[in-house]
């Protein structure tokens, strides 16, 4: 009787080893998770992934760097460019910025490459300004595509002209050609059987160097140059 209850005791003690044994496996699992977990973080965070396709251009660090977690101090790696799509940033006067509104059409002509002009899109308008010798001046930004033919470099100098206005299949006349008569109204000079007249006109829009005329002149008549 008396060895059946040794034996009973030492079952029962077998048993809360094995509990024991359990929970203390339980635990190291627990803590192998989380050093998983914790690797995989590194090893995501370690990880760059690019967000779109292009070439590398700079990489900032070496092999022998730490970087420093983003969420505490962002810090470049590596300058990714993308050499079918461009950027450009312009300044732009106070007096022209009220003008220049998002998504207008931009025609960008690179010094390297005077026989070719590209059209972008004005994609960014700052609300800031950034004086320069007295002058206020607004930056812009224009993106735009490059066909795979042209290999344009980042800090190539360009001129841009922006599109404010644009019509098709008008009337144009030399800006010289318009004046204005006694009365303040727009008139130009037409040559009509070898004699000047003058006939008073709508104009629409003008690019500095020739007026959009709306009304008043037809296609063919002989305009005078010079309004006076």
């Amino acid at each position: 009787m008396e060895a059946a209850k040794q034996s009973v005791e030492q079952a029962k003690q077998y048993v809360e080893q094995v509990k024991l044994s359990l929970e203390q496996a339980k635990q190291t699992l627990e803590q192998t998770k989380k050093s998983v977990e914790h690797a995989q973080k590194q090893l995501d965070e370690a990880t760059i992934i690019a967000p779109f396709d292009g070439l590398i251009a700079c990489v900032a660090v070496t092999e022998v760097d730490v970087i420093p977690s983003p969420s505490f101090s962002p810090q470049t790696i590596i300058y990714l460019i993308d050499p079918t799509s461009m950027e450009l940033k312009v300044d732009v006067d106070e007096i022209d910025i009220p003008d220049v509104k998002l998504k207008q059409k931009a025609i960008i002509s690179l010094d390297a490459l005077p026989d070719v002009q590209f059209e972008g899109k004005i994609t960014f308008i700052s609300s800031i300004p950034s004086p320069e010798a007295g002058v206020v001046l607004y930056e812009i930004k224009i993106s735009f595509d490059v066909p795979p033919d042209f290999e344009l470099k980042i800090g190539m100098s360009a001129a841009v002209d922006i599109i404010i206005n644009e019509r098709s299949n008008v009337l144009l006349v030399p800006d010289r050609a318009v004046k204005k008569d006694s009365q303040g109204n727009t008139v130009v000079k037409v040559m009509v059987d070898d004699e000047i007249e003058e006939r008073p006109v709508v104009t629409g829009i003008s690019d500095g160097f020739q007026t959009e005329i709306v009304d008043g002149l037809d296609e063919g008549e002989l305009v005078m140059r010079k309004a006076s």
